[in-house]
């Protein structure tokens, strides 16, 4: 009695290849599959493909994975954006990719289209964020302080995110910075239009009577707009905008900090991402959105010392946490990217609400371990020194002293010597 004979292989028509496992009726291969689909999406009208798409079917066909890219390329809203692209009905600009309607779409393809050098390089917080306050100024179009709106927006916010993004990647929360001021710069004009009341005749009272109706967080993301409007002559000058109060943040023991980095520094079940995130929020009280923009890059060794590059000088990884990060950096190599955290996205890192969703389902305390680390940091070396090896301000650090119970008044730069008549 014989076995039921294997099924042949399937040559695929168009390339003459045999994919592994690729069995059945089917004549052609995924890959083939893809281009054929690429072929009839960019089609510039003519019945040839846009040439000036030709870089992004070849960024798609080269990826991983062919099925998935072949399943993005039937969705509708990517169908219709790709057509518009290719037919020239919208412009290959990020300007164009701002204004389309759907915007889970145009955030797809942009990453392609910069990755594949399409169009130029842009912050992805930046773009989300001008997207964002284009259909924001849009539907504030009929509010009778929208010029006042518009110019918070597009004459304050917008110029300082830029210029952030030209000097390093946005953190996470720049968008959400940005959109909460903007919402209750808004809220706060409504307020006024509801009772009469002009910007201009605002008095201290008003400012008072919101300030008593609405909560802490609104009251602290409406100051930025205050503080602008009244330098700006768009309120009165007379008006004291609230200074905001804010509580110190929880910390715990050196014994749990050491225990937690025992855990994640030998806890094999739990993934390398997470154990890594973890120990550089406990080791230089590094914020997700910093960490995730780490690359290998950042990453030297010297005289067999793996250094870290956070601030100036570099920080040394102690063992056995520099096996993680050389895990790390030997997982990037093989993915082909720097990235130390990359993402689904090509180019881009690992989202910051997937990382922090990650460590918040393991149980991991995120504020109250950076806040640890960073106050056990400053207990052990000046405030100044910590700020520049770990890529903070030097405020920061210094409130951190106060909190820790620490002042560093006396060391190298500001010992004090013996006079004439002893100690001064």
């Amino acid at each position: 009695m014989t076995g039921a004979e294997a099924p042949a292989p399937v040559i695929c028509s168009r390339c003459g290849t045999v994919p592994p496992g690729h069995h059945g009726r089917r004549p052609i291969c995924r890959r083939c599959q893809l281009a054929a689909r690429l072929d009839h999406l960019l089609d510039d009208g003519t019945g040839t493909p846009n040439p000036a798409l030709a870089p992004l079917a070849t960024h798609l066909l080269n990826l991983p994975n062919p099925h998935a890219r072949l399943g993005a390329l039937y969705r509708p809203a990517k169908v219709e954006l790709l057509t518009a692209l290719a037919t020239g009905t919208i412009p290959l600009t990020h300007e164009a990719l701002h204004d389309w309607p759907r915007p889970a779409a145009a955030r797809y393809l942009r990453h392609r289209l910069v990755t594949c050098g399409v169009l130029p390089p842009i912050d992805r917080h930046l773009a989300d964020l001008e997207t964002w306050l284009r259909r924001r100024l849009a539907a504030v179009a009929d509010h009778p302080h929208e010029h006042l709106l518009r110019q918070f927006a597009l004459w304050h916010h917008l110029p300082r995110v830029r210029a952030d993004a030209a000097r390093r990647p946005l953190r996470a929360n720049a968008k959400q910075y940005v959109t909460q001021q903007f919402t209750q710069a808004q809220a706060f004009l409504t307020w006024l239009v509801e009772r009469g009341i002009a910007p201009r005749d605002v008095v201290q009272a008003h400012i008072d009577a919101w300030y008593s109706e609405h909560r802490v967080h609104q009251r602290h993301n409406l100051r930025g707009f205050l503080i602008w409007a009244v330098a700006h002559r768009h309120l009165p000058r007379r008006l004291i905008v609230p200074q905001p109060t804010y509580q110190s943040a929880a910390s715990f023991t050196q014994q749990r900090r050491m225990a937690l980095l025992r855990r994640y520094l030998t806890e094999d079940a739990t993934p390398l991402t997470s154990r890594a995130a973890a120990c550089l929020l406990l080791l230089y009280a590094q914020p997700l959105s910093r960490i995730l923009h780490l690359t290998t890059d950042e990453l030297t060794t010297v005289d067999g010392e793996l250094l870290l590059r956070l601030g100036d000088p570099p920080s040394p990884v102690p063992a056995p946490f520099n096996e993680l990060l050389n895990q790390l950096a030997a997982a990037s190599a093989h993915a082909g990217t720097t990235l130390l955290f990359p993402g689904l996205v090509a180019g881009q890192p690992l989202a910051y609400s997937t990382l922090n969703r990650r460590l918040r389902k393991l149980g991991f305390p995120l504020i109250e371990a950076r806040v640890s680390a960073l106050r056990q940091l400053v207990l052990q070396a000046p405030a100044p020194v910590v700020a520049d090896a770990l890529g903070y301000h030097q405020t920061t650090t210094a409130r951190q002293v106060a909190h820790a119970g620490a002042t560093w008044s006396r060391y190298a730069g500001n010992e004090h010597h013996a006079g004439p008549r002893g100690r001064t």
